[in-house]
């Protein structure tokens, strides 16, 4: 495991400005320490403890940086990026301080309590809800249906839509399943929400 040591961690975020990747900024936390070399773990559990203890660093530093009032650290996974405290002075205060994982990630129990299965579990679940909503996307688009909108519109959007292409009416067959295929998704999806 890579030991993040506050002056590094913060040299190498500030050396971003633009800022900077989780993956990327774990592969130069690695290059860091070379006498412990290693790639990046491709099993789940492991890959998890790397992301926390990065986030868990980020979030304790942020934390230290804010109350010496020396600036603010963005934590995203596709942006890690510090701010100055001029920057910070401007935005509101509630902007700064809401971030819903920052307690997660400031509980090492969190580290300590979670087992590969539950990774695999919130790996899957997060999988299955991008390819469900790619799903919805596609069958919107077909529709030709924005958000926000409802079962009953997906309905009457759906009726218009058959009596146009369907078979019996001159349409074509591929068209009618494509139809009746995205109103399936529809209905699972509205049928939830």
């Amino acid at each position: 495991m890579i030991n993040y040591q506050n002056s590094i961690l913060l040299k190498l975020v500030k050396s971003h400005p633009e800022g900077i990747k989780e993956y990327d900024l774990l592969k130069l936390l690695q290059e860091q320490q070379l006498q412990q070399q290693q790639h990046l773990p491709f099993d789940n559990l492991a890959l998890f403890q790397q992301h926390f203890l990065l986030f868990h660093a980020l979030y304790k530093l942020s934390d230290q940086l804010r109350s010496e009032q020396a600036g603010y650290i963005v934590i995203e996974a596709l942006n890690i990026q510090w701010l100055p405290q001029s920057v910070i002075a401007q935005q509101p205060t509630s902007l700064v301080n809401r971030d819903p994982l920052r307690a997660y990630y400031l509980d090492i129990n969190n580290l300590h309590n979670t087992s590969g299965e539950e990774v695999d579990n919130l790996l899957a679940s997060f999988w299955l809800k991008m390819s469900d909503d790619s799903e919805k996307q596609s069958a919107l688009a077909l529709f030709e249906l924005n958000e926000p909108c409802d079962l009953a519109m997906v309905k009457k959007r759906y009726r218009q839509l058959l009596a146009r292409h369907h078979p019996d009416k001159g349409g074509a067959v591929a068209t009618a399943q494509a139809l009746n295929e995205a109103m399936a998704v529809l209905k699972r999806y509205y049928a939830e929400g």
